[in-house]
Parts: structure tokens; C-alpha cells; sequence
């Protein structure tokens, strides 16, 4: 059975706390989908979302704390995008355990990180970074 989301050097932001926590929520997505493959998605279906949101959270709180201290001068507009990804993820959690379709929130899960990831966040990495060598 194949990886779901394979990573890659590309994916990282090169912030280690940052590139660990997006293995890790690639990680999560990619064991839901090994579940899925088991006709096991059901079952895992809302633990798993419950994991999603509770390790967003710390991440999107590392990641702001990070762009703030950087000195990240979009870092309103960031902040809105976690916002946005966690409404649009409740929303599709909600509609997925409704109609017990695991497909629909692994695909959405799997396009809005990876994009988040590889577009929205190599947009501060470079000020953490920067950040990161004066620490």
C-alpha cells in the first residue's frame, strides 16, 4: 500500500519545530488514509479529526509565536488563513461524519496542507529563519 502524502525536501520550511510538526500532521493524514484503504475510514473518521484540530492548534500556535517574535510583516493575513483552515475543516469534518464519507475529508485535508505547507508557509520561512540564526 502506498504512502498517501509522500514528503519530500520540498515540504520543509527549514524551521526543525515547524518542519516536525508538519510531518506530523502529514503523518496523521496518511495514517487516515491507510485506514481508509482497510475499509476501516468510519471508524477512524472522527478520532482522527479530533487529532487534526487539537495538533493544529499547537502548531498554528508555534508558527504565529514564531512569525511574531521574526517579525513577519504578513502576518495578519497568515493568522486569516489558519482561521480560514479551521473553519473549512469543521465545516468538512461535520459534512464528512454526516454522510460517513472519510474520502471527502482526506482529499480535502490532503490539498489544503499540502498547499499550505509548500505556498503559505514558505512565505514567513524565510524571516524564522532568519530569526532562528540570531537565537
Amino acid at each position: 500500500m502506498n504512502i498517501y502524502i509522500v514528503w519530500t525536501g520540498k515540504n520543509n520550511v527549514g524551521v526543525p519545530i515547524l518542519a516536525e510538526q508538519h510531518r506530523g500532521i502529514v503523518s496523521t493524514i496518511n495514517s487516515f488514509h491507510y485506514f481508509i484503504q482497510e475499509g476501516r475510514g468510519d471508524e477512524v473518521l472522527r478520532p482522527t479529526l479530533a487529532t487534526l484540530e487539537n495538533y493544529t492548534t499547537i502548531h498554528f500556535s508555534t508558527e504565529e509565536a514564531l512569525m511574531e517574535r521574526a517579525g513577519y510583516p504578513d502576518i495578519e493575513d497568515h493568522k486569516a488563513l489558519h482561521k480560514e483552515l479551521i473553519k473549512k475543516t469543521a465545516d468538512i469534518s461535520r459534512e464528512s461524519v454526516y454522510l460517513k464519507d472519510p474520502d471527502m475529508a482526506l482529499k480535502f485535508l490532503r490539498q489544503w496542507w499540502l498547499s499550505h505547507i509548500n505556498v503559505e508557509d514558505k512565505k514567513y520561512a524565510p524571516y524564522v529563519r532568519k530569526l532562528m540564526e540570531r537565537v
